[in-house]
Order: structure tokens, then C-alpha cells, then sequence
């Protein structure tokens, strides 16, 4: 990759840089919510199925320090039996998130004018239901997995492709943002379409 890419520190500062474009293709996790904001929000509902509020923290906390936060905390109050049910609750449930203030209203700006679209990368109930939570569900959308698993997640250049067409646009006339320097932008810039990188300082993968 030759980093041959846009760098913003606000999200709200795309609108700077799609003047003569088409199209503009968003990334979701950590580029239009904190990713953080689900981290904990799973948290918070594994606490209250298992009916121990003092969990919420005790996850939070094993997350800041990088630790599997489930696997220690389960292990800490000797529940390595319900390690399946926490990870079914975190990745099935409908999540207490929301856009960065000002991405709704600019993603309506930028679509009066382009077509704004989604590629997101991530298990396909998860990122459906983060999409419909964050009122995104009306934008043309691809999840990686969805296209036969893993495998097609960035930066597999599948995805960009089929949207690309579904947008009938051309990628000289497109661009993609994104938070994730190791993996967003190798298919754009393949492509030739403009890469936009939101260096988020609060980003998991910063």
C-alpha cells in the first residue's frame, strides 16, 4: 500500500475532500460510532443477564487493559461454564450506540449531492443490527461476511467491487472512509479511488 491517502481528524471533515466525486462509501465501526460505545454496551447486558451490575466495570476495565475481558471475568467469579452465553448476549444484542454528533446530518448533506453508501466487515447479525440502531438501514449497504464469510473482509476487494456496480459509478468517481490504516484502503487505492482516512484518536485501531 502506498499510503496515498487523505488524512482527517473529524469525521465531519469528509465534506472537504469529495467535491467532483460520485460517490462516497463509509466504513461504520469507529468512523461513524465508537466502536468503544458497543464494547461497553455488551458489557453492560452480559451484567444484567447474569444479574451481577458489578460485572458491567469489571469487563470494562479488563478491556482497557487489553485482557480477554470475558474469559478473566467468567474465570474471576468461577463462570468458565457460561463463557457461550456472554459471547451469544454481546454479539446478539441490539446495542446503545450513536453516530458521532453531526454524522447524521452530514451523511444527509452528502447524500443530496452523492450517493453515500456502506462497507463494514464483521459477523452479519452484528453489524445489522448496528446499522438499523444507527438509522443507517435506508443506505445501500454490503457486510463483508455476508459475501461467504471472513475471508471476503477487507481488504478483499470483492465487496468494493459489487458496490461499486450497485452504485454504478466508477472508481476514479469514488471514495472510501475508513478508520483502519492496515486494511481499509489496499482495494480502494487498488481501484483508483480516492481513500480517506479518519485518524480517530478514541479508535480501537488507531
Amino acid at each position: 500500500m502506498n499510503k496515498d491517502f487523505i488524512t482527517i481528524n473529524d469525521i465531519l471533515d469528509v465534506e472537504k475532500h469529495i467535491d467532483g466525486l460520485e460517490a462516497v462509501i463509509f466504513d461504520i465501526d469507529d468512523t461513524l460510532y465508537s466502536e468503544k460505545e458497543y464494547v461497553r454496551s455488551g458489557y453492560k447486558k452480559i451484567a444484567e443477564a447474569f444479574g451481577m451490575p458489578e460485572m458491567e466495570e469489571e469487563l470494562w476495565q479488563g478491556f482497557l487493559e487489553k485482557q480477554p475481558a470475558i474469559d478473566v471475568v467468567l474465570s474471576h467469579h468461577g463462570l468458565e461454564d457460561r463463557k457461550e452465553k456472554a459471547l451469544h448476549i454481546y454479539r446478539s444484542q441490539t446495542p446503545d450506540i450513536h453516530l458521532y454528533p453531526g454524522a447524521a446530518e452530514m451523511l444527509k448533506r452528502i447524500g443530496r449531492t452523492h450517493k453515500v453508501a456502506i462497507i463494514t466487515d464483521g459477523r452479519p447479525e452484528g453489524q445489522r443490527e448496528k446499522i438499523e440502531t444507527l438509522g443507517l438501514a435506508s443506505i445501500p449497504f454490503i457486510i463483508t461476511d455476508e459475501l461467504g464469510g471472513a475471508d471476503y473482509r477487507k481488504p478483499n476487494p470483492r465487496a468494493f467491487h459489487l458496490m461499486l456496480e450497485k452504485l454504478d459509478t466508477q472508481p476514479q468517481n469514488a471514495a472510501y472512509v475508513g478508520d483502519n490504516i492496515n486494511k481499509d484502503f489496499k482495494a480502494p487505492e487498488e481501484l483508483g479511488m480516492t481513500s480517506i482516512y479518519f485518524k480517530n484518536t478514541d479508535g480501537l485501531y488507531t
